[in-house]
């Protein structure tokens, strides 16, 4: 009996997610880094959003925002400056977004990309549009990506249309990005 036990223990741990709970994989993983020698001539933020769900997922081309927003990019931004004298950019953007106004989430829908599963999304944008690139100092920031329902009954919507979406919250790794001021 002691080694039957010892046995179908040793089975059971042999399978693939036994005796554990299995994690579930966000549907997509966010990376981010800085392009330097874009042909742009400035710092350009290069986003990819990479489904990894094992389903065609859609998303809207995200806009990179000031602010969080759903179905945006935005970059949650530590600085700080080369010199204690020099003042902190501005924090608010003053952007406001509720989402009243807006089509209906499934007509929205209609015009968003089409990720297969294991597919890349690449956003590049100018890092200009995130910090103050006339600051002189340090940067840290992630990207952020908000899934593109703003509320439980848009995702409900999509569910019940058979569209399937990233919903949450997804945050790149931090990057770093100093401005040093010109010298005299």
């Amino acid at each position: 009996m002691r080694t039957l036990l010892t046995a179908g223990l040793a089975g059971l741990l042999m399978i693939p997610g036994a005796g554990a709970k299995q994690m579930n994989k966000p549907d997509i993983k966010l990376t981010a880094s800085l392009d330097m020698a874009a042909p742009e001539q400035q710092p350009i933020l290069v986003i990819h959003i990479t489904n990894q769900s094992g389903h065609l997922l859609r998303i809207p081309d995200p806009p990179l925002l000031c602010k969080s927003a759903p179905g945006a990019l935005s970059l949650e931004v530590k600085f700080v400056p080369e010199n204690s004298n020099q003042p902190q950019p501005a924090i608010d953007c003053g952007l406001e977004v509720d989402g009243s106004g807006l089509p209906d989430i499934r007509e929205r829908s209609k015009n968003w990309l089409a990720l297969k599963p294991g597919q890349s999304y690449e956003a590049r944008r100018p890092l200009a549009m995130g910090v103050d690139t006339n600051a002189h100092g340090t940067y840290e920031f992630h990207v952020v990506y908000d899934g593109p329902s703003a509320t439980p009954e848009d995702d409900e919507k999509l569910k019940s249309a058979g569209i399937a979406a990233p919903s949450g919250r997804f945050e790149s790794d931090k990057l770093t990005y100093k401005i040093n001021a010109p010298k005299p």
